[in-house]
Order: C-alpha cells, then structure tokens, then sequence
C-alpha cells in the first residue's frame, strides 16, 4: 500500500507540472537547448521518420522538469528499468534529447545564430554535426500548415488530372484524391513540399491551366499547439519512467498490476499525443492543393437583337438567336435585364430555317422604372454535350421612358345650347389637344358614331386645336357617340388619347306658319295612315292564324241554325194542320 501511496503523488505531481508546461509557450531559452532532427520522409508520407538527430545537453538533478525538444513520432518503446534507475542519479551526465524539427515552410527567425555545417559539443566531444539542411531546419521557428484551392481551365480534364498527379510525384508529393466522373468538370487534390508550393502552383499548375479563375491560399499557425504536444509528451515520459520504476519495485501482485494499468493507460495518451504531433509535422511539411478543373468552352454565336426603346410597364418580349456547334445538343438560356430583377432561366430552344440556327423561347419583362435608363441587358446561353461546353452571350441597350401623355378636349356647350342636332342639319365639332415635348407624326381622327367615314388629317404646326363638319341623315331616341382621337409618335413607342361625347339627333321641323306645319300634318297623316293599316295587318295575321277555329265554329253556328229553322217549319206545320182540323169541325157543326 505504501507503494500505490507513493505512486498517486508521483502521478499529481506530474500531471501538475505538464499542466503547467502545456499551457506555455517555449522561451527563448528553451528554443536555444533545441537540437536539430530529420523531416518526414518527402517520397513516402505513411513511412515513419528517420531517427531524429541527436544532441546533448548538461543537466542536473533540478533541471529533469524543463522542457526538452519535441519527440520524433516514431516513439521509441519505454525504457528498461535499469535506464530509469541511471536517470535518477543526480550526477549531471549528458542527457540525450530526441527532437524533429518540423519540416514545413516556416517562417525563419532572424535570431538563430546556427551556421550551416555547426556542431554542438558535449563536454565529451562533438555528437552531432549540421547539414545545410539540417541548418535550415534548425533556424525555422513557426510550424504552418498552408492550404491552396484553385479554380482552373483545362484543355482536357482528365488529361489535366493525370499530369498534375504526374507533377506532384516528381516533387516529391503524392495524390489525396482526384474525382474525373464528368467530361465537363473534376477536381484533384495533392500534397507537394511546403517549400515548393509557391514554385509548383505557379509554374507546375499555370502551365497545364489555360486559364486559373480562382485562387485562395490559407495558412493556419499550429506552433503553440505543436509545443504544447510536445510538452505533454516530456512529462508523461517523465511519468511514465516513475512508473516503470514503481513497477521495478513492486512487491506484490497486486501492486504491480495496479501500476501495470496506470502505465498502460498513460503510454495509450502518450501515443495519442505522438499521433497528432506526425499529423502536424506531415500537414506543415506537405502542403495541400485543391484544384477544381472545367474544361474550357467552345464559341458559340449567339444574338439578342438590336437595342430597344420600351416605356415605363410595357410588356416586352424578347427571345435570341443562336448557332448550335457540332455536339452540343442541350442548351441552358439566363435572361439577365439588368435593372436588377432576378435573371430569367430557360431550357427550351427550336431549330430555325436557318440550317445550324435555333431559337430560343420567349421571355416576358416589364422595366416598372426609368431612373437608371438605359440598361444593359445580356443574355448567356450554355450548351452541353459529346463535344464537351459551350458558351455564348450577347448584350443590348434597353431605354426605358415614360410615354408623354396627350389630353384632349371636345367643346359641345354650343351643341348642346342649340338643342341637340336636327337630322340633315350640318354642324361643326371642335375638340383641343395638348402637345407634350417629344412627340412627332400628330394626326387626328373624328369618328360619329353613326358608321360614316371618319374624318382624319394633320394639325397645323404649333397648333392645339382641330375642327370638323357633318351631317347626320336620321334621327334616333339613341344618342350618337362622337369622338376625337390623336396619335403621334414617341421615343417610348406610339401614343394616342381620345375623347367623346353624345348627340342627340332629333328629326327636323321644316317650314312652320302660323304655329302650322305641313310637314308636320304630313307626318301625322302618314303615322294615322300607318297605324290603321298596321291594324288591319294584324286583324288579318290573327285571322290567318286563327281560320281553323273559325270553320269550326261557323259549322256549329250553321248546324245550330238550321236546326233551329227546321224545328221551326214543324212547329209551324203542326199549327196549321190542327187549324185545318178545327175549320173542318167547325163547317160540319154548321151544317148539322
């Protein structure tokens, strides 16, 4: 029990003191005890590290907390207990400290005081000695990690994708992932040296793309993160080495499987912990460039028409004309009016007279204001098919303005002072206008209403004012509808205005004397004459239609009469044979 007592304050010990380590940056002090290492190895990135480099540094018995230089990777299987029973005795002997600097493309502090082929000496002799690189590698003091996203234009996308793979092994760089599922499009990322990015996407990348569209480039500071790590993993070595120790000295089973667990769990962290630092190291010394690749687009000739001149809510049309190349067969037109409604997109095209010609559908706006007039409007229309892209757009100049307004008025007071109209009567009609600025090509018409010829011309220059003479031949209790009209000619397009008014026409008079009038008695005879005769038609319609019944009814009365007579002459007949019969009575009692 002694033993696990000692172990749990070891442990909190330890743990305080990473604690307080991971949480600070390295000093300039400890950046001055770093010792130089190998970078990953370029040509195989899942490879393991070469042996870091190793360099010696004096320390004592107070010094076995100070942060060491980050450990390579690939960690090096735990000490034996004898190495951990050496490492406590607190005569100062060298200490070896295993670092990998990293290899990426950092920023170099100016500081470093490293000459290219130093060595660092121990007091028993030199250990190790610098290469150029090596020396690089020493002087590099920030750890980023640098991502590249491209957009470029390729001849051929799979082509492109293959040569830049291609071009990313030659320098020593490998392929993530590369997607080449479309003709039209595809996407590859790779991984290349840090310190050769700037020189691969230039040269490498701008020599297969025929065009870059897009170019972003980010890079992400982990250095405190990377020192952090590193710290962590110094003192739950440190830690680990007290429980090697501990396991060393047990005396029991039971102890020693307690420390067995402790150890196995703090070894799990620290390979964890050597896991992310190799992420960091690989990220930082290989770069990584998304590039999304579309091939480049063929011509297309493609017309949307002249320039229009349109008024403030007119409803225009339009529709454009393009040439199909040879493999293209699905077309996608974007209506773009430029006065900042949402772009119109459609789908649907037909084939002209024209061999090689389509045309696409048509598309409805309305331009509702003219404060920004003229726009420009453009119309983009994309093909696809066997032969890959196609592209093509055109423009054109859209006025908008207001339509001036033309006011007209018809003078009929005098009409209507008179009485009204008589029929055959000649009357003259007036009618003003106004005449807004920008109009050209005036005419007016007058219209009666009462289906005779209009009456049109061209007002007098300067002039607001038009008249007209007409006769009506009849009257009628319904009024007739005269109207003026007046068109002219804008730059917004045609403008007319009308105006109208009602005539009664009543029927004329003639000569009157003496309150008498001829024609006035004629008319009445005649309307006398019409009525009777309008009788006697109809007695006669209702005769005609009604014959049947009367021949019916004419036999009856016929029958009834001549029934009537013959019961008649009977009865008359009777009455004189009974007066025959009493005149005879009479004479015989006469002679008797």
């Amino acid at each position: 029990m002694k033993l696990v007592t000692t172990l749990i304050c070891v442990l909190a010990l330890v743990l305080a003191l990473a604690g307080c380590g991971a949480s600070a940056a390295p000093t300039a002090a400890d950046e001055e005890r770093w010792s130089t290492g190998m970078p990953a190895n370029p040509g195989n990135p899942a490879a393991p590290a070469p042996a870091a480099a190793r360099a010696v540094e004096m320390t004592d018995a107070s010094a076995t907390q100070a942060m060491a230089a980050p450990a390579a990777p690939a960690a090096a299987p735990a000490p034996a207990p004898q190495a951990m029973a050496a490492a406590a005795d607190p005569t100062p002997v060298p200490r070896v400290v295993t670092a990998q600097a990293p290899a990426a493309a950092m920023m170099a502090d100016d500081s470093t005081t490293t000459s290219v082929g130093a060595s660092i000496e121990s007091a028993d002799g030199p250990v190790a000695e610098f290469s150029e690189e090596q020396a690089a590698l020493v002087a590099q003091k920030r750890i980023i990690v640098r991502t590249v996203n491209m957009g470029i234009v390729v001849a051929n996308v799979s082509d492109a994708i293959a040569e830049i793979g291609r071009a990313a092994a030659a320098q020593g760089g490998w392929v993530v992932g590369a997607d080449r599922s479309s003709t039209h499009s595809g996407f590859i990322a790779v991984r290349v040296p840090a310190s050769m990015l700037d020189d691969f996407v230039d040269t490498r990348i701008g020599a297969i793309a025929l065009e870059v569209d897009t170019h972003n480039s980010t890079s992400t500071d982990v250095t405190d993160e990377y020192y952090d790590l590193n710290a962590r993993v110094d003192s739950l070595k440190a830690t680990e080495g007290a429980l090697i120790r501990l396991l060393d000295r047990a005396e029991d089973v039971e102890d020693a499987l307690e420390v067995q667990r402790e150890l196995a769990v703090l070894q799990a962290e620290i390979e964890a912990h050597l896991g992310r630092i190799k992420l960091l190291e690989e990220t930082s010394a290989f770069s990584l460039i998304n590039i999304s690749l579309t091939v480049a687009p063929l011509d297309m000739r493609v017309s949307a028409g002249t320039d229009r001149t349109l008024s403030v809510g007119e409803l225009a049309r339009f529709r454009a004309k393009f040439y199909q190349p040879e493999g293209i067969d699905e077309f996608t037109t974007t209506w773009d009016f430029g006065d900042g409604t949402p772009p119109v997109t459609i789908y649907t095209s037909v084939a002209s007279a024209d061999p090689g010609q389509r045309t696409t559908a048509t598309v409805n706006h309305t331009y509702d204001d003219d404060r920004d007039s003229p726009y420009i409007a453009q119309v983009k229309i994309v093909g696809t098919g066997k032969a890959g892209l196609a592209e093509g757009s055109d423009t054109f100049i859209a006025t908008v303005t207001r339509i001036p307004v033309i006011e007209v008025f018809l003078d009929a007071g005098a009409i209507y002072e008179d009485g009204g109209v008589e029929e055959g009567e000649e009357v003259e009609y007036s009618g003003s206008f106004t005449r807004p600025e920008g109009l050209r090509d005036l005419r007016y018409k007058w219209d009666f209403g009462d289906g005779s010829r209009a009456i049109t011309g061209v007002p007098v220059e300067g002039e607001t004012r038009v008249s007209a003479k007409h006769i009506y031949a009849n009257s009628r209790p319904i009024p007739y509808a005269v109207t003026l009209t007046i068109t002219a000619e804008s730059d917004a397009g045609r403008v007319h205005s009308a105006s109208s008014f009602d005539v009664y026409v009543s029927e004329s008079r003639g000569l009157i004397v003496g309150g008498w009038s001829a024609r006035d008695t004629a008319k009445t005879a005649v309307r006398a004459l019409s009525i009777v005769g309008q009788a006697l038609g109809s007695a006669l319609i209702w005769l005609a239609i009604f014959s049947p019944a009367w021949l019916i009814v004419g036999g009856v009365v016929f029958v009834v009469i001549r029934l009537n007579n013959r019961r008649r002459q009977q009865q008359n007949a009777l009455r004189l044979r009974r007066q025959s019969q009493s005149g005879d009575a009479a004479d015989g009692e006469a002679q008797t």
